[in-house]
């Protein structure tokens, strides 16, 4: 059964200090956002019959779905859905999501629709054949037109039925909890969604490898004509030396997070650990020719490590290890305005996590009020984007980007982060590893000049003080967008709950010490 009140709120106290337990005194340990707007206690307070101790794919489907029915493929349906009520799951052991109803764990082959072949999709959609083909054109948004045809149909067939095995959903007032160390304690090959429900918390679990079989070519992601300036690049097909197809841009997009949060309330994430195991997308790639090469031309089968999106609130990340990733924190995935993309909501705390080797998007937001704090951030430097050279053998495997990104219309709150990132291969470190500009012009919205803010203090980049802020504005400036608002002047974590971070010096040591699974 799950641990009584007070046995629980002492844990609290030890594990946060009191000063939480003030903050969430009915969160029962989940703290920052989590603890607001009631608090989010998952399912403390379950009966017998719903606390459940599980080993298998198949049990933990049925804890989640009691009238679940799995199919011989692995696939399952569920008449009621996702069962709210309050439940504990105790997952003992690794579990494998990726498996049919035998046991048997499922792959490439036995997802693929008879008519997919992958070296065919990279032959028919490859730059120098669909971007050089004019009917593949689209005038009015000046780039490629998005994949088509057979081959793009059983592409799609085959990830709908990796889908329909992988991804588990998960229904409110639930409690999913490890039950032992982080060597043994693991979810791999798939998704837990958080999908329109409220009250879920998720702890001391080790998430590996959501690989998708079956990324994506998408023609049209980053795809420039005029940065950086490309020899030969430009809107209309000449030769095989001058067109379209000489153009940068283009990414392979895969589908799945290890957690996925959308439209959800009050999800506590905690003390987890998360990596893509032995299939590291640095070991797949690029299967074009130049321009299309390099890291950002990797065949990726992973997505986010934990995204939050939608109409999300109230979601706090803390004391997870991020891991040996590349694009690990998502909070918002569209610059379009619009509640259902997160416009007035995605209140979100990420606190006391390790980052080690992870890329980018640590986090990258969009739209939401999110405190970033007491994170520890450590990696080797690599090329971002269009300014990676062609050969980047020499770069590390998995390169350090940046840490924080600000995306349209966010409003950070970023307080006694530290970074340590080491310069190798010609890759200087400097002020910029820290953040990225991903935001764009200010916008009048339902009558209303909306902007992006940021606001960052105790920020510590190998071992001095540096200001995000000051490198952010001046970045802007050289960018041509607007400057940044001080997120001081809308908000603050202090109006909406009660925290103490640790000073900057303190910071690493803490969280190498407790961050992870295994570490409760």
């Amino acid at each position: 059964m799950y641990a009584p009140r007070l046995r629980q709120i002492a844990f609290a106290l030890s594990l946060f200090g009191s000063t939480l337990a003030i903050a969430a005194p009915n969160s029962l340990g989940a703290f920052g956002w989590a603890s607001a707007n009631g608090g989010t206690t998952g399912g403390h307070g379950a009966d017998k019959a719903h606390t459940y101790t599980v080993t298998t794919r198949a049990q933990l489907i049925k804890a989640l779905m009691p009238d679940a029915v799995i199919n011989a493929d692995g696939s399952f349906t569920s008449a009621a859905g996702p069962d709210a009520t309050k439940k504990i799951i105790y997952i003992k052991g690794k579990i494998n999501l990726s498996q049919n109803l035998a046991g048997q764990e499922l792959k490439y082959e036995h997802y693929k629709d008879p008519a997919f072949d992958f070296n065919a999709y990279v032959e028919a959609y490859k730059p120098a054949v669909w971007n050089a083909n004019p009917a593949n054109w689209d005038a009015a948004k000046n780039r490629p037109k998005l994949p088509t045809g057979p081959l793009e149909e059983a592409r799609q067939r085959s990830a709908d039925k990796q889908a329909a095995v992988v991804k588990i959903p998960v229904g409110s007032n639930t409690s999913i909890i490890g039950d032992g160390s982080a060597d043994t304690v693991r979810i791999i090959n798939g998704q837990l969604s958080v999908t329109n429900v409220s009250n879920v918390v998720i702890r001391n679990i080790t998430f590996e490898d959501a690989f998708d079989y079956f990324p994506e070519w998408d023609p049209t992601d980053s795809f420039s004509l005029t940065t950086p300036a490309t020899p030969g690049c430009q809107a209309t097909y000449v030769d095989a030396s001058t067109g379209p197809q000489k153009c940068p841009g283009g990414r392979w997009n895969s589908e799945y997070d290890t957690i996925s949060v959308l439209n959800a309330k009050n999800v506590w994430i905690d003390h987890c650990s998360f990596n893509d195991g032995p299939r590291e997308d640095w070991r797949y790639p690029s299967v074009f020719s130049a321009p299309h090469i390099g890291y950002d031309y990797l065949v990726q089968h992973h997505d986010g490590l934990v995204d939050v999106n939608g109409t999300s609130d109230y979601v706090t990340l803390s004391y997870n290890k991020f891991q040996n990733h590349d694009k690990t924190n998502l909070l918002g995935n569209s610059n379009t305005v619009s509640d259902a993309n997160g416009w007035g909501h995605l209140t979100i705390t990420v606190a006391n996590n390790w980052y080690e080797n992870a890329g980018q998007r640590l986090p990258r937001v969009r739209f939401g009020k999110v405190h970033v704090y007491n994170n520890y951030f450590y990696g080797t430097a690599g090329y971002l984007g269009q300014y990676a050279p062609a050969d980047t053998s020499a770069q590390p495997s998995n390169r350090f980007l940046y840490g924080i990104g600000i995306g349209n219309f966010a409003k950070i709150y970023a307080e006694n982060n530290v970074y340590e990132v080491k310069a190798a291969n010609g890759v200087t470190v400097d002020d910029s590893v820290m953040f990225f500009n991903w935001y764009g012009a200010n916008a009048t919205i339902n009558g209303v000049v909306e902007k992006t803010y940021f606001y960052d203090t105790g920020t510590i980049l190998n071992g001095k003080a540096r200001s995000i802020t000051a490198a952010a504005q001046a970045k802007a400036v050289t960018q041509g967008k607007p400057a940044l608002e001080d997120t001081r002047t809308i908000w603050s974590p202090s109006s909406n709950y009660v925290y103490a971070p640790l000073t900057s010096d303190k910071v690493k040591n803490h969280v190498q010490t407790k961050a992870g699974a295994g570490r409760l």
